[in-house]
């Protein structure tokens, strides 16, 4: 059984890799995840020792419509990024301190997730549509929206696996349609195996309140600046896409109230400038291999 489910792990790992590297699209979807419950307040801090240095990101979500098959719910993120880069960072001759490259950056997001439960096929069957309003500097940049379904192939009492498409609407990926999963499978009472969205790993739970991961996510920052370049639009988005092995270790503080604590390496998968729209890349970024540490609490209902 254990043969069996790392082979899976694997083919799914790589057709993850593969989708999930275009766009920020499967990491809202996965935070869209904690959004399904009543209530959720989070929020993380995280320093790096390469280009991407302090980030910090407050999210609150509330759902305020539910039945039988239906939910919506209102979200809320604000994020900062610090970014550090020297010329030779970028292609075609760009400076970023000339271009407003380097610096603190915010990024705010606001909108509503509603979710769908239904049969396909006599399969469980789970859709859920995204709209969020995006902003930066010089105030509103766009409207984007994802839509995704995802068949339950397989659900028993220790194994959950689903697939389905996901679509992202007026995105700078250039595959703005692409295959998700989610898979988990029970060893035992304590390990398990959990790949959803742009998260996987092992996870270890010694007691009810301790959780450790071993494992790796798909990490996204992006913000939307100006550029003051004749060559490049008014207003750009800076997209960094990074694969990160780590440690994950979370602990129950109180009833609904987690703390986690996780650190590892960040590898570059993309870094890039779009317009705020369109998939046109005008510059291409260089990231070194940079270890990082992340700290953050969450609150749930």
């Amino acid at each position: 059984m254990f043969k069996k489910s790392a082979l899976i792990l694997i083919c799914l790992l790589l057709t993850m890799l593969s989708a999930s590297a275009q766009s920020m699209a499967v990491v809202n979807i996965s935070e869209g995840g904690n959004a399904l419950l009543k209530t959720n307040i989070g929020v993380d801090y995280d320093h790096g020792w390469g280009t991407m240095k302090d980030g910090f990101s407050a999210r609150v979500s509330y759902r305020f419509f539910r039945d039988r098959k239906f939910t919506v719910t209102a979200n809320a993120r604000y994020a900062s990024t610090q970014l550090s880069m020297t010329p030779g960072d970028l292609n075609h001759g760009f400076d970023p301190d000339a271009i407003g490259l380097n610096g603190t950056h915010v990024f705010g997001q606001t909108g509503f997730t509603s979710t769908f439960r239904s049969t396909l096929l006599g399969k469980p069957l789970f859709a859920i549509g995204l709209v969020n309003a995006e902003w930066g500097q010089g105030g509103f940049a766009r409207v984007s929206g994802i839509a995704m379904g995802l068949i339950m192939l397989k659900t028993t009492r220790t194994t959950q696996f689903g697939l389905g498409p996901l679509a992202m609407i007026n995105t700078s990926s250039r595959i703005p349609i692409f295959p998700v999963f989610m898979y988990r499978h029970v060893f035992n009472e304590k390990w398990c195996v959990n790949l959803s969205g742009a998260t996987f790993g092992f996870d270890y739970t010694p007691t009810p309140s301790d959780m450790i991961n071993l494992g790796a996510d798909i990490n996204v920052k992006s913000f939307y600046f100006k550029p003051g370049d004749k060559s490049l639009p008014t207003k750009c988005r800076f997209t960094s896409t990074s694969f990160r092995p780590m440690v994950n270790y979370r602990r129950r503080l109180a009833p609904n109230l987690y703390f986690y604590l996780r650190g590892g390496v960040s590898l570059k998968m993309s870094c890039r400038i779009n317009g705020v729209t369109g998939t046109e890349r005008y510059v291409e970024c260089r990231q070194k291999p940079a270890p990082f540490i992340q700290t953050g609490a969450s609150y749930t209902l």
